[in-house]
């Protein structure tokens, strides 16, 4: 899977800020992402049992954090455990995160 939203337009910078590197390849391809108020913030990754974790690149207010973790056990209960392929692994989806909530380790 890869997204036309994020890929689609030639200058990234009003959406992207200082992200480009942690996304995309030099080819153009992206990874997942996560968007705030019309940029990119992050990406999300699938665990082991198919559940979705956004893993942030920036700080965001609460609200966001708590807007995001909620589309995210949106979406894990929409999937219902099936694992979403992607055409590109960025490396911000290849990074070790904490769990904001546990305080542990999540790849």
């Amino acid at each position: 899977m890869l997204d036309p939203t994020i890929m689609g337009w030639k200058d990234r910078g009003f959406y992207l800020g200082p992200h480009r590197n942690q996304l995309f390849d030099n080819r153009g391809n992206a990874g997942t992402t996560a968007w705030v108020d019309g940029r990119v913030v992050g990406c999300w990754i699938q665990d082991e049992a198919g559940v979705v974790h956004v893993r942030l690149l920036e700080t965001v207010p609460a609200s966001a954090r708590r807007s995001l973790d909620a589309e995210s056990a949106r979406l894990t209960e929409w999937l219902g455990g099936v694992k979403i392929g992607t055409g590109y692994v960025s490396p911000a989806m290849k990074q070790e995160v904490l769990k904001p909530s546990a305080g542990t380790r999540v790849r």
